[in-house]
């Protein structure tokens, strides 16, 4: 599959072949207590989770364009999963992993829950192996009751917590379910869609708040460059028009042409440079990384493929690709700055985004 641009294109094969390679390399030895992703969950533990959530995405994406892959994609995402049901992970969210299994899962965490649940979705769709139908059928069935009960249609991340992006990954879970068992449970994203329409877009950009007040279910936190793409790219599992409408208004809101580069900001009409915060990182004259790393995606799956063009300028611009034992992946180019697996199986994913259900 090749995407019908100017200059942007679906990874070539070689491409495609030695970032899975790096891919399966780091989801083997994550368990070892110095591996890459062991490492990066300790500067922060949901970057752990992401490492293996994203992983599994990317695969999703190549194993659904190229069938050669999807055994490969099969065997790596069953060791992702395996490691985020450890107490370990699950901790991190106050889910007790024993729960899980128990006649009743408990309320926290949609974060941890909505991952879990949609990478055995992916899962699923990739092989007939049922080690995980009867616990995905189980978490499916507790969000969609939890969402049917939620005055506001969304679910704590934490405690007294709730942010929009989250809750796109749990119900896309609900949306690949149906797609996977023909369950009724993905009705709850048009309910969803329904209420966010109404309640959750910032009047000034057209665009999602970032969070949601537990208490009264007003929208709290701006719309934010590096939530906005994230939803973005979920909601395009379950409402593709929504997304695409998302991403029309995140473009004309935050984006800044430069001709041959486009770039997004954290925030709308803020063109300060500071530090940021754990989900923006560094900010730039307002510019931040995860901004314009989640447009890639969220221009790719809405066909414009001139933005989705000028933005893996920007990243070629500020990366080089290192090639070693036949795996490829980026080096920042102007820092000497390590990039992490999450980061590597985020530009997977994107470049390579396709809808998983019809």
């Amino acid at each position: 599959m090749y995407v019908q641009s100017q200059t942007y294109q679906y990874p070539n094969a070689k491409e495609i072949e030695q970032r899975v390679n790096y891919i399966e390399r780091v989801i083997a030895e994550s368990s070892k207590p110095n591996s890459d992703i062991k490492q990066l969950a300790k500067e922060f533990h949901e970057w752990e989770l992401f490492a293996y959530s994203f992983s599994t995405y990317a695969l999703t994406n190549v194993a659904l364009n190229d069938s050669a892959y999807k055994n490969r994609a099969v065997e790596t995402i069953k060791i992702a999963i395996d490691q985020v049901l450890k107490a370990k992970i699950a901790n991190n969210y106050d889910v007790d992993s024993s729960a899980l299994y128990s006649d009743s899962i408990p309320d926290l965490s949609v974060l941890y829950h909505g991952h879990l649940n949609l990478m055995m979705g992916c899962y699923r769709k990739l092989t007939t192996d049922s080690t995980y139908n009867k616990l995905n059928n189980k978490l499916s069935k507790s969000l969609y009751e939890k969402y049917e009960a939620s005055p506001y249609y969304n679910l704590e991340s934490y405690s007294e917590s709730i942010w929009i992006p989250d809750n796109t990954v749990a119900l896309a879970s609900l949306q690949l379910h149906n797609a996977n068992t023909g369950s009724s449970y993905h009705e709850i994203c048009k309910k969803w869609v329904s209420y966010a329409k109404e309640h959750y877009l910032e009047s000034e950009t057209g665009t999602l708040y970032s969070t949601i007040d537990y208490k009264i279910g007003d929208g709290v936190e701006e719309p934010r460059g590096s939530m906005l793409g994230w939803s973005i790219m979920f909601i395009y599992q379950f409402d593709t028009e929504f997304a695409t409408q998302l991403y029309q208004n995140y473009k004309k809101a935050f984006s800044q042409n430069y001709h041959l580069l486009m770039l997004f900001r954290e925030r709308h009409n803020n063109y300060q440079s500071n530090d940021g915060d754990v989900d923006s990182g560094p900010i730039f004259q307002g510019f931040s990384i995860p901004a314009n790393e989640f447009a890639l995606s969220n221009a790719v799956l809405a066909g414009d493929y001139k933005t989705a063009a000028k933005l893996q300028r920007l990243i070629n611009l500020g990366t080089k690709t290192i090639n070693d034992n036949s795996e490829l992946r980026y080096k920042l180019r102007f820092f000497d700055m390590k990039i992490s697996p999450m980061a590597e199986a985020l530009v997977l994913h994107s470049l390579t985004m396709t809808k998983w259900t019809k």
